[in-house]
């Protein structure tokens, strides 16, 4: 008879501390639930958008709106101040969430592909990350390029379009669109000189000497 009620007891507590377990695990599942559920505020587009717009042009094209955070796509934008400056590279139709990586600096297509004048001539210079700013340069950047020779160093150019930055394979291969003139001018300051890439200056100004002697003075 004791044992009977020792039996009875006992299965009375593991129910109960089943009956615990469940009730902490169904809770536990409702708040992962409902923090995926959580409103999160995001820019969506509402009416259809060429590529090539400016970002700063777009506020008559987006709204923001709340999704769950299950729906919000990777690299949402929450505002239009993180794509200042930059353009979109494909067309965006209504309803799509705004995203970054559709996104570049004007001129780029969604593959990188920079858009190159036809009175444009391709110069390829392979430099160090610490002559090309740490790496940080993209298709679509212009940058002003300085020549240094012995113990002198000047602007030669400014607002040079980068077409292609270095990458694993080609390592710290710059490609740069020219003048013919231009195209010159960088090739001789590499050949006798060293060369610096530097990000171009929102008002940028400089010389741009015909040789060598002009250049380093």
């Amino acid at each position: 008879m004791q044992r009977r009620l020792i039996a009875a007891i006992a299965a009375v507590i593991l129910a109960g501390i089943g009956a615990i377990l469940l009730f902490n695990y169904v809770a536990t599942a409702d708040a992962r639930a409902m923090e995926g559920q959580t409103p999160t505020k995001v820019l969506v587009v509402t009416q259809p958008i060429e590529s090539g717009t400016l970002g700063s042009r777009l506020a008559g094209f987006v709204e923001t709106r709340e999704l769950p955070l299950t729906a919000i796509v990777p690299g949402a934008l929450t505002s239009l101040d993180q794509v200042a400056g930059l353009a979109t590279t494909t067309s965006l139709t209504p309803g799509e969430q705004l995203i970054t990586s559709r996104f570049a600096e004007p001129g780029t297509s969604a593959d990188g592909e920079v858009s190159v004048p036809n009175n444009m001539q391709l110069v390829t210079v392979s430099l160090e990350a610490q002559r090309t700013v740490g790496g940080q340069l993209t298709p679509g950047s212009k940058v002003a390029i300085y020549a240094t020779q012995e113990e002198k160093t000047q602007q030669i150019l400014q607002s040079v379009l980068v077409v292609k930055a270095g990458d694993e394979e080609s390592g710290g291969a710059i490609t740069l669109a020219l003048a013919p003139a231009d195209a010159q001018k960088v090739i001789l300051a590499t050949e006798v000189s060293k060369i610096w890439l530097v990000k171009e200056a929102k008002n940028p100004s400089g010389t741009t000497p015909l040789d060598i002697k002009q250049l380093i003075r």
